[in-house]
């Protein structure tokens, strides 16, 4: 007589039809029809849960059929796993166009982390750590991971995402040179700035981000404003750089800032590109952070904020005008550096930058 109590327990461990048949425990034997035993021991247990005896070897009161107890922790594991860990390390490969939306850094891999946590779990409570079952479920979620992944990346490479790589390489000035082609608008290389006026760090990268437009073409809408008064080096002052209005011919100023001058907050991106570089070169999201015609790019620190201290947005503006002072000093190296990507990116033009004794320097060591 079959112990389907036995045989209940074994499908829930995930065993196939066919193991358990020929196990002994299961007291099962099959007939002389030809048909493989596992088929005919499935078979009479579908008939048993379509029609429950009521005598000796009923189901226990309570308990669910082996049916609805097939998804054991391992198998759940053995879902996820395979469907988030390829996911994310395309992601992470290949950060646009897979990465762009649900980027490998941090979301997928922590997902992944998760599934991979549960699986562990899952093998750790379970008799048997590979059976058919066990593959089918697993095969179906790398193919469903794929398949996601893949879907994600042609849409990412129909919305007009760039092609972006995680390997960089380094440059002068603090710079990454990413394996891409121009980022341009309306022909020309975009300088794109990623920061919050509330952050010291960015208020002061905005000095130098203005300097390096107005050698390059001209700016209107200049307006001061300065960093949170409760954080470090506190009320830092800075250039409002949305509000800047530049004509130029050798660059495409994208400036993106959050406006709270007390909290420090991440500010909205427009368009695919903006993201792209964001999900691969800064998935965490910090600030400053400067892209430089899609080629370059630089996160972090950029010019030292305690250099400004004490001082407010039109003093700052004299010292540059007057090409002396603690400021100037401070943002002089990191305007230069911008200069010469710019420089370099227009084919060394305009010459008269290309020329000066501070960007040439910088230009020259550009790979």
């Amino acid at each position: 007589m079959v112990d389907w109590e036995w045989v209940d327990r074994r499908r829930s461990d995930g065993w196939s039809w066919e193991d358990i048949a020929v196990d002994s425990h299961a007291g099962f034997s099959p007939d002389g029809s030809g048909v493989a035993p596992g088929r005919q021991l499935r078979r009479l247990s579908r008939e048993r849960l379509l029609h429950p005896p009521e005598a000796e070897g009923a189901l226990p009161s309570g308990e669910p059929p082996a049916r609805l107890r097939r998804w054991s922790l391992a198998r759940v594991g053995w879902l996820l796993f395979p469907l988030f860990a390829p996911w994310a390390l395309l992601a992470y490969l290949l950060p646009s166009p897979v990465g762009v939306f649900l980027p490998a850094v941090p979301t997928l891999g922590f997902v992944a982390a998760i599934a991979g946590a549960i699986l562990g779990i899952g093998l750790l409570r379970q008799a048997r750590k590979w059976n058919d079952l066990f593959r089918k479920t697993a095969t179906f979620g790398a193919v469903a991971g794929l398949a996601v992944a893949g879907a994600i990346g042609a849409y990412g490479i129909v919305s007009g995402c760039p092609t972006l790589s995680p390997f960089t390489t380094s440059e002068p000035s603090g710079f990454e040179r990413v394996p891409q082609a121009l980022w341009k608008s309306q022909g020309e290389p975009v300088l794109f700035f990623y920061g919050s006026v509330a952050c010291p760090y960015c208020s002061a990268t905005s000095w130098a981000v203005l300097g390096a437009l107005e050698r390059l073409g001209n700016v209107s809408g200049i307006g001061y404003d300065h960093s949170s008064s409760s954080d470090v080096y506190a009320n830092t002052p800075s250039v409002v750089l949305p509000d800047l209005v530049v004509e130029s011919p050798y660059v495409s100023a994208d400036l993106r800032e959050s406006l709270n001058d007390q909290q420090v907050q991440a500010p909205a991106t427009v368009g695919c590109e903006e993201q792209a570089y964001l999900s691969a070169y800064n998935p965490f999201g910090g600030v400053p952070f400067l892209v430089v015609g899609g080629s370059f790019v630089h996160a972090g620190s950029f010019v030292d904020p305690q250099a400004l201290a004490g001082m407010s947005g039109p003093q700052v503006a004299a010292q540059l005008a007057s090409h002396q002072g603690a400021a100037y000093e401070a943002i002089l190296p990191a305007e230069s550096a911008l200069l010469a990507y710019l420089v370099w990116l227009n084919h060394d033009a305009p010459a008269s930058v290309a020329q000066d004794p501070s960007v040439a320097p910088i230009l020259a060591g550009i790979h």
